[in-house]
């Protein structure tokens, strides 16, 4: 499955394993434009999806520090909850209904 956000095309793979990682269900790779995700129980592939499409949806709006040192405010939450919902809302259905 494929979806587009900023003029960017991403697909999403349901993998067996995830190489070179031991203890991620999922993985997303920006600069290629993939997402895997590890087959295995339904809800926890859905759940690591949406945690998967907020990576790529902060990555693409500027957020590109991946070190884990990010410091955010409530309201920085709020807000990118609240800007990202629509798009990962969208994905995670047609996920669910085309590839599962």
């Amino acid at each position: 499955m494929s979806f587009t956000i900023n003029n960017k095309i991403y697909r999403i793979f349901n993998v067996k394993r995830i190489k070179g990682k031991e203890s991620y269900v999922g993985q997303s790779t920006y600069d290629e434009g993939l997402i895997f995700i590890e087959i295995g129980n339904i809800k926890q592939m859905l759940i690591t999806l949406k945690h998967e499409l907020m990576h790529v949806w902060l990555y693409e709006n500027g957020h590109k520090n991946q070190k884990g040192d990010e410091i955010f405010s409530y309201e920085d939450l709020c807000e990118y909850s609240a800007l990202a919902h629509d798009f990962i809302e969208r994905i995670y259905r047609e996920y669910k209904k085309r590839v599962l």
